[in-house]
């Protein structure tokens, strides 16, 4: 399976294996070990997580596929290398058992101190039906329909600050190109509304409630 081809649900916090040729050849290996490993490498075992709204595989270990087994060549603990999802899409991606993750407890530990968010972020997180509006490379950011009595609807960029009941609360990220009374910067409300057979994520101009 390709990276392009999964969810970020699927692979948030998991071991992922990443394997590449020319992802291999796109590091600088000097940036992962403080001695680099002799033999050729097939990939990386990474961390999948979210770091300043960017979904990032965070580069654990090198790895050499042999006969289906996976061998590791440990990274430095002083040395952080993070590949954006989008830089990766092409590449091949298995999500590892547990037992991968033991030996970087620490490691990972250490990841998501780095990058925690509040509770209340990470609940916008756990709301699967958010998934079909999100963007693949930004999961916190997520695509809203803006309607007024006045304009014709327009698709706008809101990033997910928090949530309280079913009323969303975001970022506006985008400059709306009509009125809706809103702009650029200003922290909005929306939810899910259901339009005929089809769901989409509605800006709400005072509130309310979701239709869904």
């Amino acid at each position: 399976m390709k990276v392009e081809e999964i969810s970020f649900r699927e692979i948030y916090h998991q071991i992922c294996l990443l394997s590449d040729a020319d992802l291999v050849k796109s590091i600088n290996l000097r940036d992962v070990f403080d001695f680099p490993p002799d033999e050729k490498l097939d990939g990386f075992l990474t961390y999948a997580c979210i770091d300043d709204g960017i979904f990032i595989f965070e580069i654990l270990a090198g790895a050499k596929v042999s006969g289906g087994r996976i061998k590791i060549f440990p990274g430095s603990y002083k040395k952080s290398a993070k590949l954006k999802r989008g830089q990766v899409e092409d590449a091949d991606i298995k999500i590892l058992t547990t037992e991968y993750a033991l030996p970087f407890r620490d490691r990972i530990y250490m990841i998501d101190d780095r990058i925690a968010v509040d509770d209340v972020k990470e609940q916008t997180r756990l709301i699967k039906n958010l998934d079909a509006f999100r963007h693949p490379d930004y999961p916190d950011d997520v695509v809203v329909y803006f309607f007024s009595a006045e304009e014709k609807p327009e698709l706008l960029w809101v990033r997910c600050i928090s949530v309280d009941e079913n009323i969303l609360n975001g970022e506006l990220l985008n400059e709306p190109t009509k009125t809706f009374g809103c702009h650029v910067g200003d922290k909005i409300k929306f939810g899910v509304a259901q339009i005929g057979e089809q769901n989409i994520l509605l800006y709400l101009p005072t509130g309310g409630n979701t239709l869904a």
